[in-house]
């Protein structure tokens, strides 16, 4: 093992690292065309459709601006609509299309791919155990 991934921040950053890449490659091998960010706003959307970008922004754990900019790549990619708020002419809601909803079962696919393959060799309680601790770390920082 490399010296430095005796740093368990080190190793975690890499890990991501690794994770987003593969992600990357697994997506694009399947022609979704689309990245690990706006897989997380589509998967985001499929628990709960129409939201505001202020609360999805918040659900996705994404600051706004970052937010705005993926959103606006999957409305190019015809996968999301912005929505009008009737009585507010700033205020958007963020609708999957069609073609967006359909894309639903591929998108989990991959991620569940993505997870089997990186857990691959894992008992179920040392997956159970990782994800007390990722949790763990995502509430205290």
């Amino acid at each position: 093992m490399l010296e430095i991934f005796d740093s368990v921040c080190i190793l975690l950053a890499k890990a991501e690292q690794k994770h987003f890449q593969y992600t990357k490659k697994v997506l694009d091998e399947r022609g979704l065309g689309i990245t690990p960010g706006q897989l997380i706003i589509l998967y985001t959307l499929y628990k709960q459709d129409g939201e505001s970008i202020t609360d999805l922004s918040r659900r996705c754990f994404l600051d706004n601006s970052t937010l705005t900019g993926l959103i606006d790549r999957l409305e190019r990619l015809k996968l999301v609509s912005r929505v009008a708020v009737p009585g507010d002419r700033r205020a958007y809601s963020i609708f999957l299309t069609e073609k967006g909803a359909a894309l639903r079962g591929q998108v989990i696919d991959v991620m569940d791919f993505v997870a089997r393959t990186m857990l691959a060799g894992c008992s179920s309680r040392e997956i159970a155990c990782f994800q007390k601790v990722l949790r763990n770390i995502f509430e205290k920082l």
